[in-house]
């Protein structure tokens, strides 16, 4: 068998030795520190429209595709309640349109981007797939006669 070997037994500490001991230990290391955890740069935005300011939102946002708080915030370097007002501004003045409204994220489209999309739209639509004039449906057709009736009727009498 193999024989274990002992340690020779320490000497033992005075109580007052035990007590030096222990107290220049813990003033050493001292109390664990939290850390500040990862702090992002603090942006500055502005809290008020100035003139220059509201005149390029007003001619810009108009003409945006997508119109959030959170894309106003970014392109305008405003805070989120002034871009909330400058959002309920717009829809006085009808230059946005609600696309989605529901929960937190409201969505808008500015009036200039819809009008171009309706453009788009329409134009394919007058020519049929050989290239001529597309054929009127009857509602078109029999609007036409009528109009052009009435205004007759008009100058005759």
């Amino acid at each position: 068998a193999i024989a274990a070997k002992k340690m020779p037994p320490k000497a033992q500490k005075s109580k007052e030795a035990k007590l030096l001991a222990a107290q220049s230990a813990s003033k050493s290391k001292g109390k664990k520190k939290w850390s500040k955890g990862k702090s992002r740069e603090k942006k500055i935005h502005s809290v008020v429209f100035t003139a220059a300011l509201f005149d390029k939102f007003l001619k810009d946002v108009k003409k945006m595709k997508v119109v959030t708080v959170y894309n106003l915030i970014e392109l305008y370097k405003i805070n989120g309640s002034l871009a909330r007002r400058g959002i309920q501004e717009l829809l006085k003045r009808n230059l946005i349109v609600p696309v989605d409204i529901q929960g937190q994220n409201p969505m808008y489209t500015g009036i200039n981007a819809t009008k171009g999309k309706d453009e788009e739209k329409e134009a394919p639509a007058k020519k049929d797939k050989k290239g001529g004039a597309q054929k009127k449906s009857k509602k078109q057709v029999e609007d036409v006669p009528v109009e052009a009736a009435e205004g007759e009727k008009k100058d005759d009498a």
